[in-house]
């Protein structure tokens, strides 16, 4: 019936339906395979395009059972789901990917902003499953976070293996002259130790090294792709040049060199960091160009406000050891039209026009599902990543025995000073976090709470203030400059189960089994606050406040 409209009554259009369906979702849902061949053959449709779920026409035909549409589409991609893998693959605040390859295992490094410890170092047998393995700063009194305000701190880093080092680089956005500082490190072995940071009196955002074929070492970063020569062991050796302002001409930054088939691959992220962000890709046949532009710009970033993934870009391309190419970069998924979970990472294959050009997934925009690039290695078993805090070190104030958390207290959240903050990245729309808070250990006024958290302005905090008697169970949301305080129950014992219930926007807060109060919190989102560096998507975790000890035991949180 659907193919009959569109050839019989001019129903041309291609627009997808409210849930970011089109004609094709339609026939692999109802298991017309005439019409799925029809909606792919003649009007492109892509058999791999997610509505705002992310369920692409495959899933929907394994879903519905559909053997006559599932067997023609896993046909004509050579894959099923199960033989597929979902973007984004790293999920949460996971911005500004570097990728790396060295022999057969991958590397990957992310922004981490005022959390510690910084710079994240991934390890992946198949670009797809990744498991962190160290971290690039991990020394609290060199890393130069102490006062920095949410969203400054270590920007943008990219990580490259010299001389038989592996090498980190990345920003210092500070808040005092000189607000930008080039950080660079390297480490015999990725899994650490990392060597103290070094810091270039480079001004600029986005650094990454190059390697030319005669050896002689170069530091990118923008405006647009400056460069400078570097020594071997990273000292500054030329004042930096324009190599291009990109192709788009419209903020560019993230460069990354690469050199293939006797050309120089400039790779940019332009646009800037919102709805308009995409990858970009210029050549030349000499290092110092000129470069020449893509045909094909920009080779990732497709607008589109019926896609679950948006905003891809700063991206990073590697070589897999059989000749294909992908690509690490960062995107967002929309959660009611607001950036929840921040910037994330995802992976999409890189193909080689004739003319010898990169495009990223054939132009089609970031991908929901793709094939394995490597179906067959067993990845290493998922572990969660390291516990952070915002300008502290959780090893200085954590205590774990067992199914039990020990927080010494510390500043008030707001403040910019070393707070008692235990905190993850969180990962999905939905979650549960529970814990049973104790404060017999701590001190009258002293606060134990489950806590939202995004920056020193936007945090809720919820769990109990020990009082002369008993406690309080209170709620805290900072906002801005405002601060609102709730008494909810007074409670004659010194502990209680407190769980929260992330659902969207949306906090169920509840004291055993029984709801307390529901927070809407856009304030954990990046559009959240205006005129602030909004980069990094919500955390959450356990907050302690005060003097004394507060005891968690058996937290446990779950994405849903």
């Amino acid at each position: 019936m659907l193919r009959f409209l569109f050839e019989n009554h001019h129903l041309y259009s291609a627009d997808p339906d409210h849930r970011g369906r089109n004609l094709l979702h339609a026939a692999a849902s109802s298991g017309d395979a005439d019409t799925v061949r029809f909606a792919m053959d003649v009007l492109g449709f892509d058999p791999l395009s997610g509505d705002l779920q992310g369920i692409t026409p495959l899933d929907l035909a394994q879903q519905a059972r559909n053997q006559d549409a599932f067997c023609l589409l896993s046909a004509r991609l050579d894959f099923t789901p199960d033989r597929g893998y979902r973007n984004p693959v790293l999920r949460g605040c996971h911005p500004d990917p570097s990728v790396l390859r060295v022999g057969e295992d991958y590397y990957l490094v992310n922004s981490s902003f005022v959390f510690f410890p910084a710079l994240p170092v991934y390890h992946s047998r198949d670009l797809v499953h990744w498991r962190e393995i160290s971290h690039a700063v991990h020394d609290l009194e060199s890393s130069g976070l102490a006062g920095l305000p949410g969203g400054f701190g270590y920007w943008a880093p990219d990580i490259s293996f010299f001389q038989g080092k592996y090498w980190v680089v990345a920003t210092l956005r500070r808040n005092t002259k000189p607000y930008r500082l080039q950080m660079i490190t390297s480490a015999a072995d990725p899994r650490g130790p990392w060597d103290p940071p070094k810091f270039l009196p480079l001004d600029g955002i986005d650094p990454s090294l190059f390697t030319d074929k005669d050896g002689r070492r170069y530091i990118l970063l923008n405006p647009g792709a400056m460069i400078a020569e570097i020594s071997d062991t990273g000292e500054l050796l030329s004042k930096p040049r324009l190599l291009s302002f990109g192709s788009a001409h419209i903020k560019p930054e993230g460069p990354h060199l690469v050199r293939k088939d006797e050309w120089y691959y400039l790779f940019l992220a332009e646009g800037g960091t919102g709805e308009e962000h995409m990858e970009t890709v210029l050549r030349s046949r000499v290092l110092t160009g000129p470069y020449e532009s893509c045909p094909f710009n920009p080779i990732l970033g497709k607008k589109n406000f019926l896609s679950p993934i948006r905003r891809s870009g700063h991206g990073k391309p590697v070589q897999l050891p059989d000749g294909r190419w992908y690509m690490a970069y960062l995107c967002t998924r929309p959660v009611e039209e607001r950036t929840l979970m921040g910037r994330e990472t995802a992976l999409d294959p890189i193909v080689w026009t004739a003319d010898g050009w990169p495009v990223v997934n054939s132009l089609k925009g970031p991908s929901c599902l793709q094939a394995l690039p490597f179906p067959d290695t067993c990845p290493d078993p998922y572990t969660p990543d390291f516990e952070i805090s915002p300008r502290n070190d959780p090893d200085t104030f954590t205590d774990r025995s067992g199914d039990r958390v020990r927080l010494r207290c510390g500043p008030d959240p707001a403040s910019l000073l070393p707070c008692s903050l235990l905190l993850r990245r969180q990962s999905e729309p939905e979650l549960v976090q529970t814990a049973r808070v104790d404060l017999s250990q701590a001190c009258e006024g002293d606060i134990g709470a489950l806590t939202g958290y995004y920056d020193e302005q936007s945090f809720y905090l919820f769990g109990l203030r020990k009082e002369k008697k008993g406690c309080s169970l209170i709620l805290t949301e900072q906002v801005g400059d405002s601060r609102n305080t709730r008494i909810l129950a007074a409670l004659d014992v010194l502990d209680a189960v407190l769980s929260v219930r992330g659902e969207g926007l949306d906090r169920r807060l509840l004291l055993q089994d029984r709801t307390i109060s529901v927070l809407r919190t856009e304030y954990l989102c990046d559009e959240g606050l205006p005129n602030s560096k909004r980069f990094t998507g919500a955390m959450y975790g356990l907050a302690a406040v005060g003097s004394g000890t507060v005891v968690f035991d058996e937290p446990e949180t779950c994405a849903l």
